[in-house]
């Protein structure tokens, strides 16, 4: 028996210089899908640490759980990371390549979840790109953020 085929939602990216569509199919992260409709859109650890591919979540509900930083209230504010969330339904987002991270990185601030390191004894483990997708991370969540396997014994 084969891996299923995945859904595909609808996704329409809001910004300053147009508006993007795209097919994005519910097994790839959003960064991913948009890479592959030539929509570029900026990253750096493609792991949803470093924020440089926050958006907002204007409509629809997207699986932020393979972040190494997923909190409550980014989803309550509606910031989304595109290296790290999969569309669950059609979706509309805003992304200002400057904007949007700054907006995040305050928030973070402000309910002081702005961590400035990587957690120890993961930078190690990490897996860049789609074959993260694939893979478990090493470490963290929302519920260990600074723990590793390594550290329970």
């Amino acid at each position: 028996m084969g891996k299923p085929e995945p859904q595909y939602f609808r996704v329409t990216l809001k910004r300053p210089e147009g508006v993007f569509s795209l097919d994005a199919p519910s097994d790839e992260y959003l960064l991913y899908a948009m890479q592959d409709a030539g929509i570029e859109s900026p990253f750096i650890c493609e792991q949803g640490w470093c924020l440089a591919c926050a958006a907002l979540l204007v409509d629809g509900q997207v699986d932020r759980s393979a972040a190494l930083t997923n909190y409550p209230e980014d989803a309550a504010a509606g910031f989304v990371l595109l290296c790290s969330s999969r569309p669950l339904s059609d979706l509309v987002l805003t992304q200002d390549v400057h904007e949007t991270r700054r907006a995040m990185t305050q928030h973070r601030i402000a309910h002081n979840q702005l961590a400035r390191a990587y957690p120890p004894g993961s930078r190690a483990g990490f897996r860049r790109g789609r074959a993260a997708s694939t893979a478990p991370t090493p470490c963290c969540n929302s519920n260990n953020l600074g723990r590793n396997e390594s550290d329970e014994t």
